[in-house]
């Protein structure tokens, strides 16, 4: 999947807006050729809703970063374990993790 690799390459050139906004693109892309969109649609929307909260009240940069470092490793975690066709329990788990962060970030 070009469009999952290119994700991996977005999300190692951090967080900022516009790169969140290509992130979701790619999501988006992802979720419809896909038979399993739960995971991107997800990874979309995380996207998106800290985009639109960067964009409302933007953050200083040891609270963006914190952010950021909280987020990244699951999200990480997530793509690597779709490229690897991980197990729907497995995908699960990951999400769950990252819902559950991006709650409280």
């Amino acid at each position: 999947m070009e469009n999952l690799h290119q994700l991996q390459d977005r999300l190692g050139k951090g967080f900022y807006v516009d790169n969140f906004y290509e992130m979701a693109s790619l999501c988006k892309s992802l979720a419809l050729g896909s038979t399993s969109p739960v995971p991107f649609f997800v990874m979309q929307h995380v996207f998106l809703g800290i985009a639109k909260n960067w964009e409302d009240r933007p953050l200083p940069v040891e609270e963006a970063k914190l952010v950021e470092n909280k987020m990244m490793e699951p999200l990480i975690h997530l793509v690597k374990a779709i490229s690897l066709n991980a197990s729907n329990e497995t995908i699960y788990n990951i999400l769950d993790n990252i819902v559950a962060t991006y709650l409280t970030a």
